[in-house]
Order: structure tokens, then C-alpha cells, then sequence
């Protein structure tokens, strides 16, 4: 896990002043009150996010989020399949794909 700073909203509570109608002759019969009002202010705290570790088998590495198998030598005509395997594309050989097969000579 690891810690992030976010910004988050809360409602902050502040006294508004207000006025009414009263029988206060000395104030022009208005009289004043108070109450507690929300609005929405804003303060930065911590969160604690997760991420998911894999472990990849032997042979293995991770790449995207997923386990892919590893070639120690590059697959140069085709792809890796399986750990040290490559799979070659057609008219190509060998163990990384690197031989092309010949073609007979024109007679």
C-alpha cells in the first residue's frame, strides 16, 4: 500500500447572522439572530490506496498487469510463447527464429 495526498470536501459549519420582526421598539422592531449554517469547504488529507501484487512464476515477468513469458535471446522472426520458446513465423527456424530456410537452386 502506499499514501496519496487528496483534496476532499466536507461541510464547514459558520454562525449566519440573520434579522426578524420584533416587538424591540429600540432597534425599529427588528431583531437579530443567529444559526449554525454548513457550507462546503475544502482540506487536504491522506488516503491509503492498494495495488495489486503479482507474482509471476519462473521464466515470467510482468508487463500490463500480467505475467508474459521471457526469451533470454529475442525471438527475431516470431514470438515468445513459453519461457526460452519461440514461436516462429512460417519460413523461419532455429531456437530464436533467426534461420531462414533455403530455397532450392533454379535449375
Amino acid at each position: 500500500s502506499y499514501s496519496v495526498t487528496v483534496q476532499e470536501s466536507y461541510p464547514h459549519p459558520f454562525d449566519q447572522i440573520y434579522y426578524t420582526s420584533c416587538t424591540d421598539i429600540l432597534n425599529w422592531f427588528k431583531c437579530t439572530r443567529h444559526r449554525i449554517s454548513y457550507r462546503t469547504a475544502y482540506r487536504h488529507g491522506e488516503k491509503t490506496m492498494y495495488r495489486r501484487k503479482s507474482q509471476c512464476c519462473p521464466g515470467f515477468y510482468e508487463s500490463r498487469e500480467m505475467c508474459v513469458p521471457h526469451c533470454a535471446d529475442k525471438c527475431v522472426h516470431g514470438r515468445c510463447i513459453a519461457p526460452n520458446t519461440c514461436q516462429c513465423e512460417p519460413g523461419w527456424g532455429g531456437p530464436n527464429c533467426s534461420s531462414g530456410e533455403s530455397s532450392p537452386a533454379s535449375a
